[in-house]
């Protein structure tokens, strides 16, 4: 607005006596002017500003010397000037009394800078020395006006929020403590309508227990701060549903509670979730205490035992058990359960006490959940019965299945009918399969120690040393042998990891090298190597001590292959090898002796059928001659003569056959003159003739020139063989035929075999103390660098079959 010069005198045509006295009566009220709150313009008649305090000069911006003299249109937008000074007019023109508030009015005003601005305008008019005078008191209401504006934007938010909003909003009359506004979200959320709900309170909404009292009420509404609570409410149809309910109380100035404001929001879900959750925390924590429990049992009964306490009491079930299934598919048999309040029902119980359906659910594997049991209709009256009598008002029977049979039922009572949930019933299953688990740890843990004993009890009574080792080496197990064998004095010394023995240990192979660790036994085991009777020499470091020790070892494989270890046994042959040795060379010296005798008795024999061939046979043809002779001559004898003489005849001839065959027996002519096989046919056509037994010889592989390559020794060896196994088939075998086979191969090994087809015999029982001839055959044969074999079976007759090496051309054959 412009600006215009200050004028010292309030209007320039007032008289000098009045415009004094005007500017001391101001001068006067400036003071208490300057201090009022409220802006004050005083104006005269022809709206000049002729006064203003401090309050308006801040309300329009500018100073108090620079409204004086202005025009008061100035202070009002231009627009507005005209009924302004009309309205001023029409009020001077009034007969208001001096000094009386004329009517506040809402007017707009003109800020120094241009601004408009709302004010709340109240003039009076007065007459000072003759002159109008009209004051006008000013409020700024910018303020006021963004407050109310803000006011109503924000009633209109809360409006338009409580009705759509989502959640629960209600007003609550502290006095009457009823609803008097509630949301459509609050509607659908207790299931009333708002005509419903108006008639109604919280606690006509609340469980009895969740309520307020009197005294909780006031304490809420004389509170500063909001509450807040999560808590029960009872919908129209009947059900609970968890609510969090926040609450603050709208006061009058006066700070007296007129209204509740409540924010109510389902969280039965977040509620559920979080009870679900400390549900599933007990559970997991009851399962690592029955874990912790039962992992420190180890009989099965005291197991199920423990498991059925532990539930009872979590659950709060009347009985808890484990039945093992019969095997007959008619009964199980329940051992020690828990009874809290109920009797017991340890022993036998039938599966059709239970309802038809029963056994073929628990076969199949399905739990069978009652949660009734006197109005379950899969039950007949005798069964709900026989249950009534047990005490049972409720039940869940899980099944323990292996290999799809049915071995065990773990039950779950209740005394009164219980509404079992989904997670009670997958906890019962949990800790059934818990249980099965444990049972067969107990059963098999309980077998292995019975194994393990058994082993020990076995390791400790061999004689053998045996240890067996982890596949990194570590002996697990090994007996008091073990320690002898080792040269330890109990098994408290022993070593007990293989990379221990090379320090006080050395092994060697057969031929005297020295072992390395991976050819030990142990390590050749865990390559997956088998072996028997594999020696190694040993030797003590600290003693010097020596002996030899015979191993057996094989390989541990598990159910996949993979060797997971080894086992050896071991045993001292020091002893055996030198009792061998002393044995082996007193056989070699019985052979020297049976082959010397062999020679001197075949020399022998040759003696005496030399002898008897040019001493006896030639005494008995001149006996026989000289008989021959004298029953020719001329001169006739007397008839008992010529009896004596032919009978003479006849035994000089008897004697002279038995004369020879004892001289074949002894040493046959044919086997010296004509070879081996001349002399076996020579001797199978003297068996037949003597023991009528049908006796061939067979020899078509037999090469003649190999007959050359024997020798007389041991042509002699096979005949002397032959003869001996003829004799013994003409004793005891009652054959029919005998054949004999001479065979000579490419390896230069010739084979004879002699085989009737007599009674046979048991090889077992074939040696008596008195009988040698096997005996002797066997010797001969060995000490020729042979061996001889004897087949048989009761009633298929019996075979001797000799294999011998044939000695090269010009290589004299071993006696």
């Amino acid at each position: 607005m412009a600006r215009k010069p200050a004028r010292d005198a309030m209007h320039p045509s007032a008289a000098p006596s009045a415009s004094i006295d005007l500017r001391l009566k101001g001068e006067q009220l400036r003071g208490i002017l300057d201090s009022a709150s409220e802006a004050i313009v005083t104006a005269d008649d022809s709206q000049t500003i002729v006064m203003a305090n401090r309050a308006a000069a801040s309300i329009f911006r500018c100073q108090v010397h620079e409204l004086i003299g202005q025009p008061l249109s100035c202070l009002i937008p231009e627009r507005l000037r005209t009924r302004h000074e009309a309205h001023v007019a029409a009020y001077g023109a009034g007969d208001a009394p001096a000094r009386t508030m004329g009517r506040r009015r809402d007017v707009v005003a003109l800020r120094a800078d241009g601004e408009e601005f709302a004010v709340d305008a109240a003039i009076s008019q007065a007459h000072v020395d003759g002159r109008r005078l009209y004051t006008v008191i000013l409020r700024d209401l910018t303020e006021q006006r963004r407050t109310a504006a803000a006011l109503h934007d924000s009633e209109q938010l809360l409006a338009a929020t409580f009705n759509v909003s989502g959640v629960g909003l209600v007003q609550v009359d502290p006095a009457t403590r009823r609803f008097v506004a509630v949301n459509e979200a609050f509607c659908r959320l207790t299931g009333y309508r708002e005509a419903e709900l108006l008639a109604l309170g919280p606690d006509q909404l609340t469980p009895p227990s969740d309520r307020f009292g009197s005294d909780s009420w006031e304490v809420q509404l004389q509170g500063d701060a909001g509450h807040q609570a999560h808590k029960r409410l009872v919908r129209k149809d009947g059900h609970d549903i968890w609510v969090e309910v926040s609450g603050s109380v709208v006061r009058d100035p006066q700070g007296r509670p007129v209204r509740v404001i409540g924010v109510v929001q389902d969280i039965s879900a977040r509620r559920h979730a979080e009870d679900a959750l400390r549900a599933h925390a007990a559970r997991q924590s009851f399962l690592v205490q029955l874990n912790d429990n039962l992992r420190r049992l180890d009989e099965p009964q005291a197991i199920s035992q423990e498991a059925a306490r532990l539930l009872g009491e979590f659950v709060g079930a009347s009985r808890v058990g484990y039945a093992e299934d019969m095997g007959d598919e008619t009964t199980v048999a329940v051992g020690r359960s828990h009874c809290q309040g109920v009797p017991c029902i340890e022993g036998k119980h039938r599966y059709s006490d239970y309802g038809p359906s029963f056994l073929a659910a628990m076969r199949a594997g399905r739990t069978v959940v009652r949660p009734d049991i006197a109005r379950d209709p899969g039950l007949g009256a005798a069964e709900k019965a026989a249950l009534a009598a047990l005490h049972i008002g409720a039940t869940v029977h899980v099944p323990l299945l292996r290999e799809s049979q049915l071995r065990a039922v773990f039950f779950v009572h209740a005394a009164a009918a219980r509404n079992w949930t989904p997670e009670d019933v997958a906890l019962f299953e949990e800790v059934a399969e818990r249980l099965r688990a444990d049972i067969e740890r107990a059963r098999a843990e309980a077998a292995v120690r019975a194994a393990r004993a058994k082993l020990e009890t076995a390791l400790e009574s061999m004689n053998d040393a045996v240890f067996i080792s982890d596949a990194q080496g570590t002996f697990v197990d090994f007996n008091t042998a073990f320690a002898a064998f080792h040269r330890f004095r109990s098994k408290r010394e022993c070593l007990t990891t293989l990379v221990e023995y090379p320090e006080i240990l050395e092994v060697f192979l057969p031929d005297g090298t020295p072992a390395p660790l991976t050819l030990w036994a142990v390590p050749r085991a865990l390559r997956g190597e088998r072996g028997s009777l594999v020696e190694y020499d040993l030797r003590r470091k600290d003693t010097g001590e020596r002996w030899t020790g015979s191993y057996s070892f094989a390989p541990i494989r598990d159910a996949a292959g993979r060797i997971v270890g080894s086992v050896v046994t071991a045993r001292d042959i020091t002893e055996i090898k030198r009792v061998r040795s002393e044995l082996e060379a007193s056989h070699a010296d019985l052979q020297r002796m049976i082959a010397a005798q062999d020679q001197v008795q075949e020399q022998e024999r040759l003696r005496i059928a030399r002898e008897l061939h040019d001493d006896m046979q030639q005494s008995l043809a001149a006996v026989l001659m000289e008989a021959t002779a004298a029953r020719a001559g001329g001169t006739p004898c007397e008839p008992a003569t010529e009896k004596a003489l032919a009978r003479i005849e006849r035994l000089t001839i008897n004697a002279i056959t038995s004369t020879r065959r004892i001289i074949q027996d002894l040493r046959p002519l044919a086997l010296e003159e004509l070879g081996l096989m001349a002399a076996l046919q020579t001797l199978a056509t003297r068996f037949a003739q003597h023991t009528g037994i049908a006796c061939s010889v067979d020899a078509a592989a037999f090469a003649t020139a190999d007959d050359a390559r024997l020798g007389p020794a041991l042509a002699a060896c096979l005949y002397r063989v032959t003869q001996e196994a003829l004799t013994n088939v003409a004793k005891h075998s009652a054959a029919r035929s005998v054949r004999i086979v001479l065979a000579s191969d490419a390896a230069s090994q010739l084979c004879l075999s002699v085989t009737d087809d007599g009674a046979g015999m048991v090889l077992d029982r074939q040696a008596k103390p008195q009988s040698f001839g096997l005996v002797g055959m066997r010797e001969r044969v060995r000490a020729a660098g042979g061996t001889l074999r004897l087949r048989s079976e009761p009633g298929c007759g019996t075979t001797v079959e000799v294999h011998v090496p044939l000695p090269a051309t010009g290589e004299p054959a071993r006696s």
